[in-house]
């Protein structure tokens, strides 16, 4: 047991750093993902109760464990606080193990790590408010295009999938019966963008039962297979 232990002493504590990080940077995101779409950035002011404005206090602020000691509800007011932000934290948490034992800690993995992370906000966002933020989706895509760089020394496989992707899409969009929004406002054309860029053209196949699911699924449903082929397909590419 000693031996098995000395043997693997960086994964296991690399693990516990994830465990500690991930889930902090997701209490982060979280933040992102009120403040954002309500006009306001993180730095604007300490953390706060979206209900009865009363800023939080670092016992409000431990990631998934306030809310599990709240039940979900502002240590002041009572208020609800939306489940999907210790989902968010968990996720993270998931994110940044996962691509510490498939990436190690390498920039493949800082940028990995920051790729999924935009993408959770975007995804959580999506799924919130139905539309994707331009800013953090250029934020997940210079990443994609950053970590396909640092593998295959040219930036231009990753304009060139991403530009495709656009035209199949908007071509895919012509045959759809609603036209109430324009095709550059619906988000499920960003996200097969995003994901055209990160996969390898030779790869395409993969993207194959995102690209049928999307017909089959409810629309509400969408958006998490879209956030799960981003964050999935990283680990086979």
């Amino acid at each position: 047991m000693l031996a098995w232990l000395a043997a693997h002493e960086f994964m296991l504590i690399g693990i516990i750093w994830m465990v500690v990080l991930g889930p902090a940077v997701g209490n982060y995101a979280c933040s992102v993902v009120y403040r954002l779409p309500r006009g306001k950035t993180p730095f604007e002011r300490h953390p706060y109760c979206g209900h009865c404005n009363a800023d939080l206090k670092p016992i409000d602020l431990f990631p998934i464990g306030s809310w599990l000691s709240t039940r979900g509800k502002c240590r002041y007011c009572a208020g609800a606080i939306p489940g999907i932000y210790t989902v968010i934290e968990i996720a993270c948490g998931l994110i940044f193990i996962t691509y510490f034992l498939h990436f190690s800690i390498s920039e493949s993995f800082l940028l990995a790590t920051a790729y999924a992370v935009f993408v959770v906000i975007l995804a959580a966002i999506h799924w919130q408010q139905g539309w994707v933020s331009a800013s953090i989706y250029s934020y997940a895509f210079a990443c994609v295009a950053l970590l396909r760089v640092l593998h295959e020394h040219t930036i231009y496989p990753t304009i060139q999938g991403g530009f495709i992707m656009l035209l199949l899409m908007l071509l895919l969009n012509q045959t759809s019966k609603t036209r109430t929004l324009s095709p550059f406002e619906k988000p499920w054309i960003w996200w097969f963008v995003l994901l055209g860029a990160l996969v390898p053209l030779v790869q395409w196949k993969l993207l194959l039962p995102v690209f049928i699911l999307k017909f089959l699924l409810p629309k509400e449903a969408r958006v998490i297979l879209y956030a799960t082929a981003a964050l999935a397909l990283p680990l086979f590419i």
